[in-house]
């Protein structure tokens, strides 16, 4: 209750309606909810690893001495897509413990359909001899790798 005037200058005790958000603003026991995006770190970590050191790695180490070995060039017109998804199963230490090829778009005239099976033999036996990021550790994971020019 709060105490008013009147138009004829008495004193009178009228109720105060309280807003919904009074409670709020007088008891600062819970802070006011927020907006925001939920953003999964572990995920964007993994993405950055993925880029940054597996994939790259993978390039230079696998992918590329296999395309030199068979003397494949990379352009425009003779090989310009050899892109493939795989899911990596890996165990609490990181180390892949199986590979699962999902996906795959290959335009290389100069590879042939074993050349081709050889290197999904290759991309595995690799795989299998890495130890991945922590990130990694203890789950699945589905990346891209290989290369699609832009020609």
């Amino acid at each position: 209750m709060t105490s008013s005037c009147n138009l004829n200058g008495n004193k009178e005790n009228t109720p105060v309606k309280k807003r919904s958000g009074d409670s709020n603003m007088s008891n600062k026991t819970s802070p006011p909810q927020l907006d925001t995006a939920t953003i999964n770190m572990d995920k964007v970590k993994q993405e950055i690893d993925w880029h940054d050191d597996v994939r790259l790695k993978f390039l230079s180490e696998c992918l590329n001495p296999f395309l030199e070995a068979k003397k494949v060039t990379t352009n425009c017109s003779d090989c310009d897509k050899i892109s493939f998804s795989y899911i990596l199963t890996i165990n609490e230490k990181g180390a892949v413990i199986k590979v699962k090829r999902e996906s795959e778009l290959i335009q290389c005239k100069q590879l042939t359909s074993n050349d081709i099976a050889e290197l999904h033999a290759v991309i595995e036996s690799y795989f299998k001899k890495q130890i991945l990021p922590r990130s990694f550790a203890k789950g699945n994971y589905r990346g891209q790798l290989g290369f699609i020019l832009r020609c």
